[in-house]
C-alpha cells in the first residue's frame, strides 16, 4: 500500500495514534477555565504515538492578551512542572537553561527571547554571596544559537558547558510546529524525553536527552510555526475532495514542507516569552519570587 504523505508535529497529543486506548501509554485531560492540560504518559518503547518512553504536557489556551488568563496559563503550567519533576523523582539544585533558536528569525525566536529574562545566579553561588542567595536555585543560562551562526551543533555546545558547570537538570527551551492552525502561539508543550534543535522548523540537530548528555532534560516549546500541509489538511477536513492523493500530489512537488506563521507572530511572540519565562522562573526560584 502506498504511503500517504503525514502531516509533521512535534506534539505527541496531535499524533494520529493517542485516540487510541491500548496499554503502550495513558492520557490523561484537565480543564481548568479556558486552559485544557493534557499528560500523556508513554510506557513503552514500541506504541501508536512514535514517542520515546516518558511524559509530556499539552497546555492550551485561548487567549495571549488577557492579564488575569496569563497568570492562569503560567500557574498551570508550574503546576505540571512540579508534577513533572515529581515523576522523575528529582532532586534538584543547579539548573541550566537552554534557549535554542535564532533570534534573528521571529518564529524561531521563542528560546533565545525566553533566556533574556531568566534570573540568573550562577554567579552570585559562585562567589558565595549569601545576602542574594536566600530562596533561589543555582542557575545558569545559554544560548548556543544555530549552525549557521556559530559553526557548531548545539548538543556540543551544551555538552561542553554541562562539563563545566554539571547542573542537576537542563530546562531547554525552542519552538515547535504544530499540525493544526487553531494551535499557533495557543499551546505549551513540556516532556522529560529531550528535545532536538531546529525540530519547528524540520531542521533536525543532534538531539538533546538524559541519555546524549547524562543529565536529565525538561524541554518546553510553544507552537509558533505550522506547514502548508498542515494548513491544506485542515481546509480539505470537511471538503468532498479527496484529501490523501491532493496531499500526496503537493508533497510530490515538495510544496508541503514550506513553515508559515501568522502576522501577529512579532506581538504574540512578547506575551509568549513572558509566559514561558516567567513560568521557569517560578519553577526553579518558587521561594525567592514569594520573598
Amino acid at each position: 500500500m502506498e504511503k500517504h504523505y503525514q502531516i509533521r508535529t512535534d506534539f505527541a497529543d496531535e499524533a494520529e495514534g493517542c485516540t487510541l486506548k491500548e496499554d503502550t501509554f495513558t492520557h490523561e485531560k484537565t480543564i481548568h477555565g479556558n486552559i485544557q492540560s493534557s499528560y500523556i504518559k508513554v510506557l513503552q518503547k514500541e506504541n501508536a504515538l512514535g514517542k520515546e518512553i516518558g511524559d509530556y504536557v499539552s497546555v492550551q489556551f485561548d487567549e495571549l492578551f488577557d492579564h488575569d488568563q496569563r497568570e492562569d496559563i503560567i500557574d498551570e503550567v508550574c503546576r505540571q512542572l512540579q508534577k513533572m519533576l515529581r515523576s522523575m523523582k528529582l532532586k534538584v539544585k543547579k539548573v541550566l537553561v537552554v534557549g535554542l533558536g535564532n533570534r534573528f528569525i521571529t518564529s524561531d525566536a521563542l528560546g533565545p527571547e525566553v533566556s533574556d529574562d531568566i534570573l540568573v545566579t550562577s554567579h552570585y553561588y559562585a562567589n558565595e554571596d549569601k545576602k542574594m542567595l536566600k530562596g533561589t536555585r543555582n542557575v545558569a543560562v545559554i544560548q548556543p544559537g544555530v549552525m549557521g551562526q556559530t559553526g557548531l551543533e548545539s548538543y556540543a555546545i551544551v555538552k561542553s558547558v554541562c562539563q563545566q558547570f554539571a547542573p542537576d537538570l537542563i530546562i531547554a527551551v525552542d519552538a515547535l510546529a504544530t499540525r493544526s492552525i487553531s494551535r499557533i502561539n495557543r499551546v505549551i508543550q513540556i516532556n522529560n524525553t529531550g528535545i532536538q534543535p531546529g525540530s519547528g522548523v524540520g531542521n533536525h540537530r543532534s538531539a538533546l536527552t538524559q541519555e546524549s548528555l547524562g543529565i536529565p532534560v525538561i524541554a518546553i516549546g510553544v507552537a509558533t510555526v505550522t506547514s502548508i500541509g498542515a494548513i491544506l489538511s485542515d481546509l480539505l477536513s470537511e471538503s468532498t475532495l479527496n484529501q490523501h492523493d491532493l496531499l500526496d500530489e503537493l508533497s510530490k512537488r515538495q510544496q508541503l514542507d514550506l513553515v508559515v506563521t501568522p502576522k501577529s507572530m512579532d506581538d504574540e511572540l512578547k506575551q509568549l516569552v513572558y509566559l514561558v519565562s516567567e513560568s521557569i522562573n517560578r519553577f526553579v526560584h518558587p521561594q525567592y519570587l514569594k520573598l
